[in-house]
């Protein structure tokens, strides 16, 4: 990522670990006080956030908001020159993380309002509702039903059993307090973020990568931290899993992993992807009959693991079937490449003069970027080995993402993750996912790509499709192994 010459003028400019560290606390907190303001706060107005900065008009909030997140990306990407010389210890990343998540922990959400729609599923069950067949809608008006993103008010739950179960147990523990019951959710995801700060340096010493690194793109970096201690995203408790369930994996103890994999998978079902490559990597150089057990293990334990759960939970398989599994791709936002290109596509077809309806249009690259991404994932499945499972698997995860009929900036986490612990570590396009990725929303979840947004965004998409193939990037990406050379 950086050459000695640029590393060592880095390492002079940014000084000893303490003054990045300082200036992404500092950050921290200008992120707290203005998201008061401008975040995503709890609704109507007058039910307020414990901590609430009153002064000032909107758009000054939003200048100082803006400048408080500079200051922690600055600090991350000193404390990152750090992590890439080898100096940032498990311990030292352990207090930046309080340092820089305490006060986001403490402060009101930013950039997605998904937290309250969690608690709203939790607050279903208690009242004995199934969330996978009753929405919000029925908790009755409220300061909860106006929190959560009018999208998905009127929307049953996407997420697997075991995710809807660990929100009534949150629930339970909270009182009606809104802001109460946030701190309990975020609670819950810090098991996740525990989970990360284990398992990826561990992970990363296995393949021979720099266990800081690991921890400084998937659990201190921008993206991370406002997905997992500010907005509380189910997505943490699924990748701590996922870590924990590769890095049995790695060592051998296989069956297990998978166990943990379909865990996961019942957080959400992207996890499964785990069970897919590790089984992969271990085909490789096995007799017929060793690969016929490897397979019928690979499909087993993960539908034992599943029935157990979902029966265990009790509100049926509901969320295995159509309705549920199309809830995610509902809404059409342009950040969404496939949607960026559909958008585009209409316009450019507009202009023909042919008469093509805008949903056809964004439907079909839809339809497209699903079967390309079926292919792409049958392509990475064949050239798995014991010695690439990892990286094909982020690799999986980020196609599955880029492709995918919605896409929400934390979902990139899934795949930063991963391959954050694997030798593609120090890649700059990982580092610039999780520096900007969240950027992509407002500081109350709105996405900030709308209106004509997509004749900058579409071409970018394919441009970077053009650059990807014409250079051949994916030849890179097949040869690609796990260990740092």
């Amino acid at each position: 990522m950086l050459t000695t010459a640029v590393r060592a003028r880095s390492e002079r400019l940014v000084g000893p670990l303490w003054r990045p560290t300082v200036l992404g606390t500092l950050g921290s907190l200008g992120i707290v006080l203005f998201a008061s303001r401008i975040g995503s706060t709890p609704r109507p107005p007058t039910y307020r956030w414990w901590l609430r900065f009153a002064a000032g008009n909107y758009d000054v909030a939003h200048v100082f908001f803006y400048l408080s997140v500079s200051l922690l990306l600055l600090g991350w990407l000193g404390v990152g020159v750090h992590a890439l010389g080898g100096r940032l210890s498990p311990a030292r990343a352990w207090a930046v993380l309080a340092l820089w998540g305490g006060p986001l922990f403490l402060g009101t959400p930013v950039f997605s309002r998904d937290v309250y729609s969690y608690i709203a599923q939790g607050q279903l069950v208690r009242h004995g509702f199934n969330p996978y067949l009753v929405a919000p809608r029925a908790l009755g008006p409220g300061p909860l039903l106006s929190s959560i993103a009018s999208v998905w008010r009127d929307t049953t739950s996407p997420y697997g059993p075991l995710y809807v179960a660990l929100s009534h147990v949150a629930s339970a523990l909270s009182s009606n307090s809104l802001i109460e019951q946030v701190l309990v959710f975020r609670t819950m995801e810090l098991i996740g973020v525990a989970l990360l700060m284990v398992a990826l340096p561990a992970l990363a010493g296995h393949f021979g990568a720099d266990g800081g690194v690991a921890i400084w793109l998937g659990v201190l970096s921008p993206l991370a931290l406002f997905s997992a201690v500010s907005s509380a995203h189910n997505d943490t408790l699924m990748l701590g899993l996922m870590a924990v369930a590769l890095l049995l994996g790695v060592r051998g103890a296989r069956r297990w992993a998978i166990v943990l994999f379909s865990l996961a998978a019942t957080i959400k079902l992207p996890a499964l992807a785990g069970v897919v490559f590790l089984s992969a990597g271990a085909l490789r150089g096995t007799t017929s009959r060793e690969r016929a057990r490897l397979i019928v293990e690979a499909v087993a334990i993960p539908g034992l693991i599943i029935t157990a759960v979902t029966e265990l939970c009790g509100f049926g398989w509901t969320w295995l079937g159509p309705t549920a599994l199309h809830i995610p791709t509902e809404l059409r936002v342009l950040t969404t490449p496939m949607v960026s290109v559909g958008q585009l596509l209409a316009s450019s077809l507009h202009a023909l003069g042919l008469g093509v309806a805008t949903s056809t249009a964004v439907t079909f690259t839809q339809h497209v970027g699903e079967v390309a991404a079926a292919v792409v994932m049958v392509l990475l499945v064949l050239h798995t080995r014991a010695d690439n499972m990892a990286r094909l698997f982020g690799v999986a995860l980020m196609v599955i993402v880029i492709a995918s009929p919605t896409v929400w900036p934390w979902y990139f986490l899934w795949g930063v993750t991963v391959l954050a612990t694997t030798s593609a570590q120090r890649s700059l396009f990982l580092a610039l996912v999780a520096a900007l990725a969240m950027l992509l929303v407002g500081p109350g979840g709105t996405p900030m790509i709308g209106g004509n947004g997509f004749y900058v965004s579409g071409p970018l998409v394919l441009a970077g499709l053009v650059w990807f193939f014409w250079r051949g990037e994916w030849r890179t990406v097949l040869r690609g192994v796990d260990r740092v050379d």
